[in-house]
């Protein structure tokens, strides 16, 4: 006997069909699973793809839940056949949830158990939040729902990308994660610039490099795959990959959108973006395939960077912050666009002129004007703009940090 019959409607689209029905609260909570992103191991392998629950928000939510007026015409998206434990469920018919065509597009789908074998992908709060309320009849309620059918866990995390990656409440560095989350399954020739960037930040965290271990995966960071002491820095995904982005791409969604023209494994190539006009100074390397040479180049960059300014840390130092990184790679930037030959660059060069400066003075601050000031000392200290070309209220800040 099953544990649950369903009607649905099946929609077909580009990436996959998938099934839109009704379901019980209570129903759904007892089948389904969420799994909150996390690396797993010393080479950056990810597993899960939420980011993590909020309990202020699922009690919030749960009262709203409580109230008249209480209404979810959103679906919940889940993926059907995909245990936490194991990943998909190929071969064991006892537990696969079944599909069976009536007529024209609709289905009944057949949940043979109660076991948690669905992955949810999008809506985990709204349905969590149902173990929150105090009328349990809420639970009753039906929800919509839509169902995909043995979704791979990276197809998964892309979906969930893909229906958040422009929302606030989403932190940046999980969408920008997800987005990458299954890089190695691809031939590097048909990484976006977003998936380029995110391989490479996971290299920069956990290879040998100025960054290793100083990045941090928003919703869960395993503090434990790294020797980490309390002096040191953590900087967000997002500000790195935004970092290497700058570099390659001026409109990376555009570049994606692009290549997603054409699926992986027939013709996605980066040749498919080369006719685009686009300033950023590493791009040429990018649409090459020469992925090893901007690596190294970055990671030259802030081996001086971490010689003539990390390793001269002065209190609560601005330069290891977000404000600061995002300087260090628009100075970086600036750099590469005036040098063509970038084998030939000695990054100590410029760096040694603002080695001596007192990043944590009262002059910088933690904000976007913060960056700014950052980058016009960086500037000025390399002839890149004049100190005329400054705020005549900073002219003399900027020249007292420098002398």
């Amino acid at each position: 006997m099953s544990f649950l019959k369903l009607k649905a409607i099946k929609i077909d689209q580009p990436l996959a069909s998938f099934y839109i029905t009704k379901i019980k609260a209570k129903d759904l909570l007892e089948i389904s699973f969420s799994e909150e992103l996390q690396y797993i191991d010393e080479s950056g392998k990810l597993k899960g793809n939420q980011r993590k629950k909020d309990e202020k928000r699922l009690k919030s939510i749960g009262r709203y839940i409580d109230s008249i007026e209480m209404s979810f015409p959103n679906s919940i998206i889940i993926a059907a056949n995909y245990d936490k434990n194991r990943g998909q469920i190929i071969d064991n018919k006892d537990r696969r949830w079944k599909l069976t065509k009536s007529n024209d597009d609709f289905y009944e789908i057949d949940i043979p158990t109660n076991e948690k074998l669905a992955s949810i992908i999008d809506g985990q709060h709204r349905l969590n939040a149902f173990d929150y309320v105090t009328n349990q009849e809420r639970k009753e309620l039906d929800l919509v729902c839509t169902i995909f059918f043995d979704l791979s866990s990276s197809y998964q995390a892309f979906l969930f990308a893909t229906i958040n990656g422009n929302q606030k409440k989403v932190d940046k560095s999980l969408a920008l994660e997800q987005f990458g989350f299954n890089i190695d399954d691809e031939p590097s020739k048909s990484w976006t610039p977003e998936k380029f960037a995110v391989y490479y930040c996971r290299k920069l965290n956990f290879k040998e490099s100025p960054f290793k271990g100083k990045i941090k995966l928003a919703p869960k960071f395993t503090n434990d795959l790294f020797d980490i002491n309390s002096d040191d820095f953590i900087i967000s995904t997002a500000t790195i990959v935004d970092g290497i982005l700058m570099l390659i791409s001026s409109r990376p969604k555009r570049d994606r959108v692009e290549m997603g023209q054409h699926s992986i494994f027939k013709g996605r190539g980066r040749y498919l973006i080369k006719d685009f006009r686009d300033s950023s100074p590493l791009r040429n390397l990018y649409l090459n395939n020469e992925d090893e040479k901007i690596y190294e180049i970055i990671k030259s960059f802030f081996g001086s960077v971490e010689i003539n300014l990390w390793n001269n840390i002065q209190g609560n130092s601005y330069i290891i912050k977000t404000v600061g990184i995002q300087a260090l790679f628009e100075f970086l930037k600036k750099i590469l666009q005036l040098n063509t030959n970038y084998s030939n660059i000695d990054f100590d060069d410029y760096l040694n002129p603002v080695s001596g400066v007192n990043f944590a003075d009262n002059y910088f601050q933690a904000s976007g004007v913060g960056k700014s000031r950052i980058k016009r000392v960086l500037f000025v200290a390399n002839d890149f703009m004049s100190i005329d070309d400054v705020k005549e209220n900073e002219q003399s800040d900027i020249v007292r940090l420098l002398s």
